[in-house]
């Protein structure tokens, strides 16, 4: 009999309510790559909570044979043991990653995981294991976005889409250091104090202002060089008109195309790119994963660099992973929220 771990499971997809906290078998090493992490806090993410109430993509790494599936897509331990294989991570080492969180590739909404040592990255050494849970995800995100997509250049007038998110702010803060020069939307006291704390150089109050005019009083141009949709949905065809020539939009949720024709980003000869972490990983392409793994290590590195920090506005216990989605989805979150194991 196999040694039991608690655990946050779904047998089907829902509301938070389909969340249950329960007692499964431990994993166990079954590859030379692999290790077992003993998890000490993940994050959550939308992508968590869009795979709790669509239910895991059956492409994604199977198709739920063991009856349930542990979300979670991120997460920072201890390892407690490594295969045959392993050479370059040892028991005691602390780490992080970004893996799992669909069917048949159990996320880390759990006491323990095992993972493949190449996707595991040194753990910042400057904050704690709750502070860094609430990074990998999001830093992934932003760093595909600002870098790789949009390549963010000195002088580059940027616009980000919910500055005070869990992704709008680690995307300031690379946007910055990048010398970027940054306006956001948001709305909110609490949200402006931390976006202006960040750096970010113009405000708008997207309820009460005009958006694209803000941009031109503050480009000169016929909007930013390079928009952050954060926001999907409406405002990802809202967002082609504020981008200025030449200029490129990045997407990173599931949005509907605008209707009517491609006229004005035709016009103004734009690049509109998107994001999807997880393509990497349901489509088991290892090269790319890789790429992750030196970006984790980046992000690390800018960390105890004390170039990239992280706003935690909340800490839920393991038992409590459904007021945490529920809280992320109502909106009510500030930065981000991680789970303590």
């Amino acid at each position: 009999m196999l040694p039991k771990m608690k655990a946050v499971i779904m047998t089907k997809p829902g509301g938070p309510e389909v969340l249950t906290y329960t007692e499964v078998d431990m994993p166990r090493i079954e590859h030379p790559t692999d290790v077992l992490v003993a998890i000490k806090a993940a994050g959550v993410n939308p992508g968590d909570c869009q795979n709790r109430k669509f239910g895991v993509p059956a492409y994604a790494a199977g198709k739920g044979k063991q009856g349930f599936s542990i979300l979670g897509m991120d997460g920072v331990g201890v390892v407690k043991a490594v295969g045959t294989g392993v050479t370059h991570i040892k028991p005691g080492d602390e780490v992080w990653y970004y893996d799992g969180g669909y069917a048949d590739k159990h996320g880390s909404y759990a006491q323990y995981k095992v993972v493949n040592s190449h996707y595991l990255a040194p753990k910042p050494k400057s904050i704690d294991y709750v502070t860094a849970a609430a990074l990998p995800v999001v830093a992934l995100t932003a760093w595909e976005a600002v870098v790789e997509r949009a390549n963010v250049q000195s002088g580059d007038f940027v616009l980000v889409h919910g500055g005070a998110g869990g992704l709008g702010h680690i995307s300031i803060q690379l946007v910055l250091n990048r010398g970027g020069r940054v306006a956001t939307t948001v709305t909110g006291t609490a949200k402006e104090k931390l976006v202006r704390a960040l750096g970010a150089e113009v405000l708008i109050d997207y309820k009460k202002e005009n958006v694209k005019q803000a941009l031109i009083n503050w480009t000169g141009k016929d909007g930013a060089d390079v928009v952050f949709d954060y926001v999907g949905h409406e405002n990802f065809a809202n967002s082609i008109d504020l981008v200025a020539p030449y200029g490129t939009l990045v997407n990173t949720v599931v949005s509907d195309w605008p209707s009517g024709t491609n006229l004005v980003a035709e016009y103004k000869n734009l690049s509109i790119k998107f994001v999807n972490i997880g393509l990497p990983q349901v489509s088991k392409n290892h090269e790319f994963r890789l790429r992750q793994t030196q970006v984790l290590k980046e992000i690390s590195r800018l960390v105890d660099a004390g170039q990239l920090q992280v706003h935690l506005d909340r800490i839920f216990p393991l038992q409590q992973v459904a007021e945490a989605q529920r809280s992320l989805e109502a909106g009510e979150i500030i930065g981000r929220v991680v789970i303590e194991i």
